[in-house]
């Protein structure tokens, strides 16, 4: 990729000067010299410097997003290239939320490992808006997650592999758990915990009770740590929203799925990748071998 260019992807990163250079191994004069260069190139000024760091001007903001893609094509032509020369990787780099990781990725990736057994597998098991934009970064070749809205320009691709319904589960000592099928009203006097780092869980919540013509819920913890949740309801009289197809995973004498009438929220799942990675044969099996699970 062109350096000038990575040097002001590195700023914006950063939003320093000084730990720009250091992150791109180079001086502080040799990344001054390549973004004078590339003013020149644009006859404008692209980095305000601070006195606490750096900023982009309005016309560097407005070169970051081509910058963004001119790197997203770097990397997948180096990607493309690797998986034409010999399709292998040394290591796969997947992401995964809840329902991939505790259900269905560790038989997976048995599998994987006896068709694959020079591949080193490295999951990250967290939120979709933590884990998405390291599949635009090339930090994760692929992510197993419920779906979101992708830009029609963007080079991240989702395969959908299931449909997600949201339960609520609860403690298997909560006043609700003797039922399997609650309605809106009978959850409306309960605390909810939501498992999220976004608004978009709590709004989707929000969104069911206003339907039924009920007040907002009660959150009273928002985590981006699953086993928190699992705690929390263990000490206290809290329901939260999970997909219903976890149950299997969860110790029945300490959890209890309870299925919403009506639904709180029905979502397609399943991969996202790179239009390159998936020409990687690990990252295809893998993918096929989720789906095979799923059945």
């Amino acid at each position: 990729m062109d350096r000038n260019l990575a040097t002001l992807l590195m700023i914006a990163k950063t939003g320093n000067m000084t730990t720009a250079a250091e992150k791109l191994f180079i001086t502080q004069p040799t990344l001054t010299k390549r973004l004078q260069q590339l003013e020149q190139m644009y006859g404008a000024k692209l980095v305000e410097r601070l006195p606490r760091g750096a900023k982009l001007t309005p016309m560097g903001e407005e070169l970051l997003p081509f910058a963004r893609r001119i790197e997203q094509s770097y990397l997948q032509a180096n990607e493309a290239l690797n998986a034409f020369k010999d399709g292998h990787l040394d290591e796969i780099r997947v992401g995964a939320g809840p329902l991939f990781h505790l259900r269905y990725l560790g038989k997976a990736f048995a599998v994987l490992h006896e068709e694959f057994p020079d591949t080193r597998i490295r999951l990250t098991a967290d939120v979709n808006s933590r884990n998405l934009p390291k599949i635009r970064q090339g930090l994760q070749d692929v992510m197993f997650g419920t779906t979101e809205n992708l830009d029609p320009d963007d080079e991240v691709r989702f395969m959908p592999l299931t449909i997600v319904e949201q339960g609520v589960l609860v403690s298997a000592d909560h006043p609700l758990a003797h039922a399997d099928t609650v309605g809106a009203q009978d959850l409306q006097d309960v605390s909810w915990i939501v498992y999220s780092d976004t608004p978009e869980n709590e709004e989707m919540a929000n969104a069911y009770f206003a339907l039924q013509g009920l007040k907002p819920p009660n959150m009273v913890l928002q985590t981006s740590s699953f086993a928190l949740g699992l705690q929390m309801l263990e000490s206290s009289r809290s329901a939260m929203t999970v997909p219903a197809q976890l149950e299997p995973t969860l110790d029945r004498t300490r959890y209890k799925v309870l299925k919403p009438d009506p639904p709180i929220s029905r979502k397609p799942a399943g991969a996202f990748f790179r239009s390159s990675t998936i020409a990687f044969p690990v990252v295809a099996r893998l993918i096929e071998i989720v789906q095979e699970q799923i059945g």
